[in-house]
């Protein structure tokens, strides 16, 4: 009986651990090695498999927000409200995404045209699950009449420009004072339907984002 390949199981562990050093300690400062050592293989099984730290960042992404994507879906279409789902969606977005692992796709995709098309995929789910969820609370009545493109640029927007500022730890960016200004925001758009009460982050520790 041929040896069966295990060729997916050893790229997946490769990008699990090309994910969490990227994370950890930055593009710049990742060597192939660093990965090849989480991994517990050598550098050349990973460079058999991608051409270097490019390759590997933009695949390592790519699992990161499949996982992470599985998760908070099945969650969100277990609860029967727009409003519920869409807590569960800031939720997870603003407590559970690797917003630094994003940051390094964004400064890749500047000057690799593949990155920047991952980029691109990931941002465009990310604010078609958002547009979704909110087009859903107009039609059940839960939400008030408007635009939902409109509603939704604006409330992604203020995520991805103060999610970014938490990874960065700038002062006076905490995740209670982001997460309070999104939710009251979230109210003055959608109406009293939205529930703006604090989020009780009911989800547990998962891999992090990736868009959308």
């Amino acid at each position: 009986m041929p040896r069966p390949r295990l060729d997916h199981v050893r790229k997946a562990q490769i990008l699990s651990a090309a994910a969490s050093v990227l994370s950890e300690r930055g593009y710049a400062n990742t060597r192939v090695v660093d990965i090849a050592r989480e991994a517990g293989t050598s550098p050349a099984a990973i460079l058999y498999w991608f051409e270097g730290k490019d390759g590997l960042l933009a695949h390592a992404l790519v699992m990161r927000e499949q996982e992470f994507h599985d998760q908070f879906t099945v969650k969100a279409d277990s609860k029967s409200s727009a409003s519920d789902r869409l807590r569960i969606l800031i939720e997870a977005m603003l407590h559970h995404y690797d917003w630094k692992l994003w940051m390094e796709l964004c400064v890749l995709a500047l000057r690799d045209e593949a990155a920047a098309a991952e980029r691109d995929r990931m941002d465009r789910r990310w604010r078609a699950a958002l547009r979704a969820v909110i087009r859903d609370g107009q039609r059940l009545g839960e939400f008030t009449d408007s635009d939902p493109d409109d509603t939704m640029f604006v409330l992604a927007a203020l995520l991805d420009g103060l999610a970014p500022l938490l990874a960065l730890k700038a002062r006076g960016v905490t995740r209670d004072r982001v997460e309070r200004v999104w939710l009251a925001e979230a109210a003055r758009l959608l109406g009293q339907g939205f529930d703006d009460r604090p989020l009780k982050r009911s989800l547990s520790k998962s891999p992090e984002r990736v868009g959308s």
